[in-house]
This record gives C-alpha cells, structure tokens and sequence, in this order.
C-alpha cells in the first residue's frame, strides 16, 4: 500500500506540471497585427510593464460595448497574446453611465476585487478620487508616459500630484443633419437655434411625411439630457457658475435653454413626445431609418449612420452644436470622455496596470479610431495619415472639440452626481409638464444651493 501510494503522488504530480501554465492565447489576430506599419510611434510603444514579469492572474475589465465594442475584442486579444499568462474577462457593463456609476458604486462600496480596471465617465473621477475609490499611479507610470494625453482629460483625473486614471477617448455630443434634404430644399446647414427650427419646419411642411421628425435627441431622464440642456444653456450666454463660485441656473439664459427645449414639443412641434423616452440608441436608430431632419447625440454613432445597409449612408453630415442669435462665440459643445482607474481593492494591480498600458497606447488609440470613431485624447493623433484615410470625419471632430466646454464637475466636486441629478428632476419636470420652467429652475437652483452650502 505504501509503494502504491507513493506511486499516486507521483503521477498527480506529474500532471500538475503538464497542466501548469496554460495560457489564455488567442488563434483570433489582432487588427494590430493585420495592419503593419499603423504608425511611426509603433518603435516607441515597448512600455517598461511589457517586460516585467507578472504572474498568473486573471483580471476583470468593465466597460460597456456600446462605442468601442467593436474593437475592443481585438484588443484583448492582442494583450493576451503579449500577455499570455494573463486572462482578461470584458465584463460588458450597460451603456447608459447612470446605470453604470450606480454598479460601480455599489462594487466599490463593498470593497470588490472586481472589476480590476474600470472604465469611467470622465466627470466621475473627482468623486471617486475623494472616496479612495481609485487608485494612484504615478508608481506605474512615467512621467514621460502621461505627456500625450490631452492637458483638459488629465486634469480631471490628477489630484495634488497624484494621477489617478488614463484617457481612453474623448468624445462630445455634434449636430448631425441630413444633407440631402438641405440640399433639397437649398437649405444652409444652421448655425442658430433660431435658423435649426426654421429649417426644420420648412423641410416638415414640404415633405409631408407624418413620419418624420424635425429634430430629436437624448432626452430621457439621463445624464445626456443635462448635457443637452447645457448646450441650449451655453449658447444662450449662460455659465453654471459665476466667478466667485454662485450657482447661475436661475436666469435668463437658464430660461431661454428650458423653453426652447419645451417649445420644440408643444409649440413648434419638431420633436416627438417620444424624445423624452429616448436615450442616445434611440435617437440613432430613428435618425439611421430616415425619420429625422436633425440629431444631437455623441460622435460614436457615425459609423453606424454609415453602414453600407444604413439607409442614410452618404447623406449625413455633422457640425458644431448651434448656439441662440448673438452668441457665436459660445462653446457649445458638451465634451465628454472615458478614463481607465484601477480598483484600489485589486488584488493584481500589476497584471491590471499592464491592460491599461495597451488599451492607451497610440496604436491602440489609433486602431480605436479608424474602427470606431471614438477618438483618443492624443495629442496630434487628427493628423494621422492612416485615421484621416479611414475616418476622413475626424479632422470634423477636432474641430468641434475646440469649441467644447465641460460639465461643472470640477467646480461641483464630489456633489457633482447629485447636482446632475438635480438638474435631470427639474429639466425633465418641466418637459414633462410637471413643472412650469420657472419652477423647474427656481427649484434646481434651491436645491443646488443646499448640497454646496452656498
């Protein structure tokens, strides 16, 4: 028995070792791989965590399908294969960021060791900053690593020194419109509130198509709809704050961007009611099936606009946001963006640190690009050949970007979710007819006084 026995333990042992370091490689290529010579900066991406040794870990990564889907698998792969003693789960959070910062908060509350690295919308990171929720790099990266980022996505994740997240993409919510139908009616694109609803009526009345709408967007009960009523409320002259720090909802541009939004259901009726069920999805699939004259949404959804079996393939075009008579000077792009934090409950910070270097290189950034749309917050990336060849829009991009303005996440802080929050109830209230738009704002700016102390 004892020889037996001794002869078990031999062959468990044995296998133990067939079956130590099976990895997790992929046969799939990576669209790095296809394409060579992506860029020139390709030499200069060997990061320093490429050829540290990591050990076996299995790491869990949280960002939703709905802008990068599309190549992210690609990417994954890609760093498994690099990486292949390293196992990366996509854990496919929902698209909606509300519904994602509720999940994230409550993961992070309960101290999870997942997800290890999270994608965050990029007016989340002072509140997670504030409650340890992110952990600082600056021990991982370089100074030198940080410098292509863009200075504004870098700022909304560095505190006293400390770095807490990299850019993945920067993005911001355009005016989209359907060309052929300007062209049709000799129509200029618009530039004003003001000529956008003229316009609107005019091709309405024309067409005659009970299915088609003058303009649509996001505006359910979400964070897009603040994003919609800031770009109303900023080309109207408005500032969410005023220099020494006063809330500045109530007033006469906080008006203005409310009743138009209002007006544009009831009164001139170039909005469908639906609008205020819709979230960005929505709007682009109607606007995709021909039944809308006018969109604002983010940039991701150009290339599904485009698709060879998108009925609007080749008559879209998008701009800069319109601004109200008398205010051209507006920044009335709403920017936004996501960073990458890792969970400082991590048990494979290492391993973790490593996917987030892959996911923000230039090759990666550029990949990202071309596939999706979804632009990285690289410097001097627009001028790619290679992005210009395969996304001739993203010069168009850039170029609202430079009119873009942020939401008042910095001045808010860690209030920041609870004024969004504020400003939803209130917008909604009044488009909804709950509340007239002098009680809506009369009761935003109460209640946002009160969670600042001011």
């Amino acid at each position: 028995m004892k020889k037996f026995l001794i002869l078990a333990i031999i062959i468990v042992f044995t296998m133990s070792l067939l079956f130590t370091g099976v990895g997790c490689e992929k046969e799939t290529p990576s669209a790095e791989e296809e394409s060579e010579e992506v860029t020139p900066a390709e030499e200069e991406e060997a990061a320093p965590a490429e050829e540290e040794t990591v050990e076996m870990a299995k790491i869990q990564l949280a960002i939703s399908p709905r802008e990068i889907g599309k190549v992210l698998p690609f990417l994954i792969d890609d760093f498994q294969e690099k990486n292949p003693n390293i196992e990366v789960e996509w854990l496919k959070v929902p698209g909606v960021p509300d519904e994602q910062h509720t999940m994230y908060v409550t993961s992070l509350t309960a101290q999870a060791q997942q997800p290890d690295v999270i994608a965050v919308d990029v007016v989340w990171p002072g509140e997670f900053i504030a409650n340890g929720w992110a952990y600082p790099l600056n021990d991982y990266f370089t100074a030198e690593e940080f410098e292509p980022y863009l200075d504004g996505m870098m700022n909304s994740v560095t505190v006293d020194g400390n770095v807490y997240g990299v850019p993945l993409y920067t993005n911001a919510i355009h005016f989209f419109y359907r060309k052929d139908l300007l062209e049709k009616y000799n129509v200029e694109v618009p530039k004003t509130w003001e000529d956008m609803s003229a316009a609107a009526n005019l091709i309405l009345a024309e067409e005659n198509d009970p299915e088609l709408n003058g303009y649509i967007s996001m505006w359910a009960e979400i964070e897009g709809l603040f994003m919609n009523y800031l770009q109303f409320f900023w080309g109207a002259g408005g500032e969410f704050f005023d220099e020494q720090g006063n809330v500045t909802v109530n007033t006469a541009a906080g008006e203005k961007a409310l009743q138009t939004m209002v007006d544009y259901i009831y009164t001139e009726k170039i909005a469908p009611e639906s609008i205020l069920t819709y979230k960005p999805n929505d709007a682009m699939t109607l606007f995709r099936q021909g039944r809308a004259i006018f969109m604002v949404v983010q940039d991701y959804v150009w290339p599904m606009l485009n698709e060879d079996d998108s009925p609007v393939k080749d008559q879209v075009m998008m701009t800069r946001v319109p601004y109200f008579e008398g205010y051209d000077d507006a920044s009335t792009v709403c920017m936004g963006g996501w960073i990458l934090i890792l969970n400082p409950y991590s048990e494979n910070k290492e391993a973790a640190v490593k996917l987030i270097k892959h996911l923000t290189t230039y090759k990666a950034g550029l990949e990202m690009g071309v596939v999706t749309g979804c632009m990285p917050a690289i410097e001097g990336i627009e001028n790619d050949e290679v992005l210009l060849e395969n996304y001739p829009i993203a010069k168009t991009l850039y170029e609202d970007f430079m009119v873009g303005n942020v939401r008042p996440s910095a001045q808010a802080g860690l209030e920041y979710p609870e004024l969004s929050h504020i400003m939803q109830l209130e917008i909604h209230a009044a488009l909804t007819n709950q509340k007239s738009v002098e009680q809506a704002l009369t009761d935003a700016q109460t209640s946002i006084e009160e969670i600042l102390g001011k």
